[in-house]
């Protein structure tokens, strides 16, 4: 990581910015576990779960709440940073089918403020 002429502060290594890792982070949970047998099979985001178990329990947490699955969508599907590495080409696909699902069969009479 580059640093600022003048600068004297050392670059921030991202990794050491995270959590411990904890059993949620590594596996997935019984809540998640739970929330993969009730999507649709042809839905079912299994890539992701093998690959990111910490994302699909969170995804399991917040299925019922519209608002932060929008906005956890939007931080998963989006880089804010600018140099995050992306999500592997399997994953990133089941992401974006299960934001539609979710946002056309789950969902699907959400209406916002400009909606009116």
């Amino acid at each position: 990581m580059a640093t600022v002429p003048g600068n004297t502060a050392s670059p921030t290594d991202p990794g050491k910015l995270r959590h411990p890792l904890d059993k949620d982070d590594l596996e997935l949970n019984a809540s998640a576990r739970a929330w993969l047998v009730s999507i649709e099979a042809s839905e079912r985001p299994m890539k992701l779960a093998a690959a990111f178990p910490r994302i699909v329990n969170r995804l399991a947490k917040l299925w019922k709440t519209p608002l932060q699955m929008d906005r956890y969508f939007e931080d998963l599907l989006t880089d804010h940073r600018g140099n995050r590495q992306g999500f592997p080409l399997g994953v990133l696909m089941e992401l974006s089918a299960l934001k539609d699902y979710y946002l056309t069969r789950v969902y699907p009479t959400r209406r916002d403020l400009w909606d009116s």
